[in-house]
């Protein structure tokens, strides 16, 4: 298609655009393609815009939609639509901003230099026909490379910078000699010729010789060269000759414009002043025409236009974005926080089990070692039972053996009482067998004698050592030998004692009470 555009549009030319949506878009752009490079004006989009509503829905297809647009944009420029063609061109630059397609870039950037300088705004021409020039340098290619240095170099002249124009222009031949372009070596030689001619500069013989060796006699700018290089040989009769000639090989506005003032430095420098004004005039005159037909459109209007509207839409889209982004925000905070609340509540639930799961461990620890407790008092005090019982057999068993040895003797009776009087008076005077009965009395009644010492600490010996007796269950007759007292003071003492221990505000007066019958 690049090298060979008349084949590709002899063979797209046989095919009939059949199949898919997919393949008929390709087709279009293909064949709007190959009419582009054949370099026909077509001025028809019908074919072009089959493609467009195709990959228009395919984003992700960047250099088709590209492709697209930028040759509907060209079909616009033909049919005089400047302002939708550069909207198409900007839409474009968005879409390769961030991809490295070189030469589409060149391709897309010249185009919109050109609508910038047909509106004469040669600044942003020149910006944009330098931006060209870099990326076809950048992508390889000497020849549009060597188009958009002359883009550059007229935008340059027109910007009335002549020693830059010449330096451009002659970068640019070297460019066309290079890979011996004859068309662009031609255009680099006739806008040097009138460069040289504007700014007075000496020429050298060669460039000149080859500047008029270039030159074709057939067209207006072939003829439009001869007359500058008649000027630069100071020939004013050859240059007027060759000035009519160009004149009758054009229509075009622009070109009788640049003619005139040609015909303005033949007459000023052939010193006919009144002539050399008279061409002035007619100049601006064709000047001032084009000027008024160019301002009739504006191209920075429509780029100003273009990047409002992007901004706009840029700043709509922020806010939408910032709306998504505080109500996405929002949602992530309660969904945290629902969670945060659920998490926290079943923390609190297991630690709560916890507890309670630490708590029944401790009470069945606590109970545990109450029962472990009570089961050795209780194997304590069935030890001692044991032991008791054993020592009151062992009275019994003293008692007996006395009486068997004493059997039908007279001294039996005497021996008898004897030992039970040493039993009443150990009962009366042992330590340790009132410690023992204490301790039968706090085994067998919860304590009963330590809690009666607690209660009444200052309750005097002989008055807890009666109620000991009491606790225990013997006899008033019997207490009254252990205490060698009379029955009815024991009886006395006893009822003192209830009384007290009735009247008294202590928390064991019921178990005091109760033994005490």
């Amino acid at each position: 298609m690049q090298n060979n555009p008349d084949s590709a549009l002899a063979i797209l030319q046989k095919l009939k655009p059949e199949g898919n949506r997919a393949e008929q878009a390709r087709y279009a752009l293909l064949y709007s393609e190959a009419l582009e490079k054949k370099q026909m004006k077509v001025t028809d989009d019908s074919l072009i815009r089959q493609a467009w509503q195709y990959y228009k829905h395919y984003p992700k297809d960047l250099r088709h939609q590209c492709k697209t647009l930028y040759y509907w944009g060209r079909i616009k420029l033909r049919t005089g639509d400047k302002p939708g063609a550069l909207r198409l061109f900007l839409k474009i630059e968005k879409k390769l901003t961030d991809t490295d397609e070189s030469y589409y870039k060149g391709l897309l950037y010249r185009q919109i230099g050109e609508v910038y300088y047909k509106q004469m705004n040669y600044s942003r021409a020149y910006h944009y026909f330098h931006e060209a020039r870099n990326n076809f340098r950048q992508s390889g290619d000497i020849q549009e490379e060597t188009k958009a240095t002359l883009d550059m170099a007229a935008a340059t002249f027109h910007s009335k910078d002549i020693e830059k124009a010449i330096r451009l222009y002659s970068a640019a031949l070297d460019l066309a000699d290079e890979h011996n372009n004859s068309n662009l070596i031609e255009v680099s030689l006739t806008n040097l010729a009138s460069l040289y001619v504007i700014s007075k500069r000496h020429i050298s013989n060669d460039l000149l010789q080859r500047i008029e060796l270039s030159a074709r006699q057939d067209t207006v700018y072939g003829y439009h060269t001869l007359t500058d290089v008649s000027l630069l040989k100071n020939h004013i009769d050859s240059a007027r000759y060759y000035l009519e000639l160009a004149k009758a090989h054009t229509t075009d506005i622009c070109d009788m414009a640049e003619l005139q003032y040609t015909a303005y430095h033949i007459e000023a420098q052939a010193k006919n002043f009144e002539k050399a004004t008279d061409n002035v005039h007619r100049y601006i005159y064709l000047n001032d025409s084009i000027m008024r037909s160019n301002m009739q459109f504006s191209a920075g209007m429509v780029e100003r236009d273009y990047f409002k509207e992007r901004t706009k839409f840029a700043q709509y889209r922020m806010k939408n974005r910032t709306v998504w982004e505080i109500a996405i925000a929002a949602a992530t905070f309660f969904i945290i926080g629902i969670a945060w609340y659920i998490v926290r509540q079943r923390l609190r639930m297991q630690r709560d089990r916890t507890n309670h799961y630490l708590l029944l461990t401790e009470k069945a620890n606590s109970e545990y070692k109450a029962l472990t407790e009570r089961v050795k008092k209780q194997q304590t005090t069935e030890s001692y039972l044991r032991g008791l019982a054993a020592s009151r057999f062992d009275i019994v068993d003293k008692l007996g053996k006395t009486y068997y040895e004493r059997e039908n003797t007279t001294s039996q009776q005497s021996v008898i009482f004897n030992e039970v009087k040493q039993i009443i008076t150990d009962f009366a005077e042992s330590n340790e067998i009132l410690q023992e009965l204490e301790k039968i009395v706090n085994t067998c009644h919860d304590n009963a004698m330590y809690k009666l010492k607690e209660d009444f600490p200052t309750m005097k010996t002989s008055d807890t050592r009666l109620l000991c007796y009491i606790f225990v269950g013997f006899s008033p007759q019997v207490i009254s030998l252990f205490m060698k007292d009379t029955v009815a003071n024991v009886y006395a003492r006893k009822s003192r004692l209830k009384s007290r221990i009735k009247s008294a505000k202590i928390v064991n007066k019921e178990l005091f009470l109760n033994l005490l019958g």
